[in-house]
């Protein structure tokens, strides 16, 4: 892999009274590995809303798949993993990062603000069409207050189920509402190409290492 390391996505559709447990869980298994070779950090996505579809997101950093999956292999981690529960749907992806959008200075909050999370499915085929939509829509977010700044991630492998993940940061829900509520916002997802499906969330982050 190149220097630049590599991201691993996975999201979770789960009831919201197991959300407690999946973190603690997540808690153990990362903290298992966190100081294995290759790995550089993770964090857990919470939901804002219960009625959102996806509970949990894991986005990992790791210098390469061959140090996770040697870091997996560990016999502590494997007893670990194999103690999860079934209730959740878990899908997951190795990706790089697509595109991204930074923030203007005066935008910048204190705090540790919220996450607006959408995965995306659609063709691999299809993904260099549709980034300029998302690329568009970047740059009108990032002239918003509260805006701090939005990554896209790219899956490696084009039968990940979520080929596209999008990643945007604000200083609060308040902000993130008053942007995708305004005029500006409504107009350009209007023009959304119909060969992608969103889901989308925002979120806290839950835990971190």
């Amino acid at each position: 892999m190149t220097e630049d390391g590599i991201t691993l996505i996975d999201t979770w559709e789960l009831p919201e009274d197991r959300i407690e447990e999946s973190i603690a869980r997540w808690r153990e298994r990362v903290g298992l590995i966190h100081t294995a070779p290759g790995f550089r950090n993770a964090r857990l996505h919470r939901r804002l809303h219960p009625e959102s579809r996806l509970g949990l997101v894991n986005v990992a950093q790791w210098d390469s798949v061959e140090a996770r999956d040697e870091a997996l292999a560990h016999p502590r981690f494997t007893a670990s993993a194999a103690t999860a529960a079934g209730y959740a749907t878990v899908r997951g992806g190795w990706y790089r990062v697509a595109a991204e959008s930074a923030t203007t200075e005066n935008n910048v909050g204190d705090g540790p603000g919220i996450a607006f999370v959408t995965a995306f499915e659609l063709p691999a085929e299809r993904i260099d069409e549709w980034l300029p939509h998302w690329l568009g829509q970047a740059e009108l977010m990032s002239k918003e207050p509260g805006f701090r700044g939005s990554r896209l991630h790219r899956a490696v492998d084009p039968d990940t189920r979520f080929q596209l993940v999008g990643i945007a940061h604000w200083d609060s829900p308040g902000a993130w509402r008053a942007a995708h509520d305004g005029p500006r916002f409504r107009q350009h997802a209007s023009t959304a190409p119909g060969f992608a499906t969103a889901t989308p969330g925002l979120f806290r982050v839950a835990a971190e290492f």
